[in-house]
């Protein structure tokens, strides 16, 4: 067994610590917090518990994807973890939206985040020094997070399996980063976490997730609440939603052959010759070529395909294995 293979059987039976992704946190004060996220993101803040958080999207008034929001509540504050590079242009754009409100965010320098994942990522925490047990039995869904003295830890799922993102002052989170590895737990080869990542179907904001689509099209139909009242871009997500139509979704492809396609391949079927393009490509560690497209709806579960480069090679024959869903999962 190969050094990355045993790293993937770990991370699906016992635990890893997943390469950094540089994701960031912004804190959001204010009387009007709740009320003001509320009515602007996709998602129910108002109704989501303190201790507890919410996937959102932060959308244009054209319903486009601007944000992929991890949104916390906290006693005193909202904590909203993003993506590499974004705290400062989702704070902002959050903050030209309060007009009358109050309402404030703003990015927190030098904080950091780490992934342990795997069914044994709270032991392997333990033996660090930091207890997560009483998050352990929460579903990744609820984003159930607490404070553990100066780091602060919040349930979610990753690469295809739970675990924990741990944040805190970044020498805090490099300091437990070298526990974990001194205790014995590898992390995860980066071209492996991404070839898992792909695996699962998870979207990755400014890859999957851009402006081009909509959320329902990228893997985000679970952050939009369809109960709710109004919110930025709402008007197009429910006219999509009432026509029951959506032109491009997010799928896995399975590739025959060793070789990975490139992002921004296209797509191509006998009856279809722009079919979609190529988002992001990997290769397992048992040889097995994946990749995620953005496909048209037209392209079933189970079709064969035609992967295409931009050069004059042969294409490549591809399998769609699955797709994300398209409305909001039943409560």
């Amino acid at each position: 067994m190969t050094t990355t293979t045993r790293d993937l059987r770990l991370l699906a039976e016992e635990a890893v610590l997943a390469p950094d992704a540089g994701r960031e946190l912004i804190v959001a004060t204010g009387a009007d917090r709740v009320r003001f996220l509320h009515g602007l993101v996709t998602n129910d803040v108002a109704g989501t518990p303190v201790g507890r958080g919410c996937r959102a999207a932060l959308l244009t008034p054209k319903g486009q994807v601007v944000a992929d929001l991890r949104i916390c509540l906290r006693p005193d504050d909202v904590r909203i973890i993003v993506d590499r590079g974004q705290a400062g242009v989702v704070a902002d754009a959050l903050s030209r939206y309060a007009i009358m409100d109050d309402f404030s965010a703003a990015p927190v320098p030098a904080y950091a985040f780490l992934s342990v994942l795997g069914p044994a990522a709270a032991r392997q925490l333990a033996g660090a020094g930091v207890e997560v047990g009483p998050l352990a039995g929460a579903p990744p869904r609820a984003l159930a997070h607490a404070e553990l003295g100066p780091l602060w830890a919040v349930r979610i799922r990753e690469l295809g399996s739970d675990g924990f993102w741990i944040g805190g002052p970044a020498a805090e989170v490099a300091a437990l980063r070298d526990r974990l590895a001194a205790g014995g737990l590898p992390e995860l080869d980066a071209a492996v976490a991404e070839a898992a990542r792909i695996d699962a179907l998870e979207p990755r904001f400014g890859v999957e997730i851009t402006a081009e689509y909509f959320p329902m099209e990228v893997g985000l139909a679970d952050t939009i609440d369809e109960r709710k009242g109004c919110y930025l871009g709402q008007e197009p997500i429910v006219r999509i939603r009432d026509r029951g139509h959506i032109n491009w979704r997010l799928v896995v492809l399975d590739v025959s052959g060793p070789a990975a396609p490139h992002a921004g391949d296209r797509l191509e079927t006998d009856a279809k010759p722009k079919a979609g393009r190529v988002t992001s490509a990997a290769t397992l560690p048992d040889g097995r070529a994946v990749a995620l497209a953005m496909a048209h709806v037209s392209l079933p579960v189970g079709a064969t395909l035609r992967i295409r480069g931009a050069g004059d090679g042969q294409p490549v024959e591809a399998r769609l294995r699955a797709e994300v869903a398209s409305r909001p999962a039943a409560a």
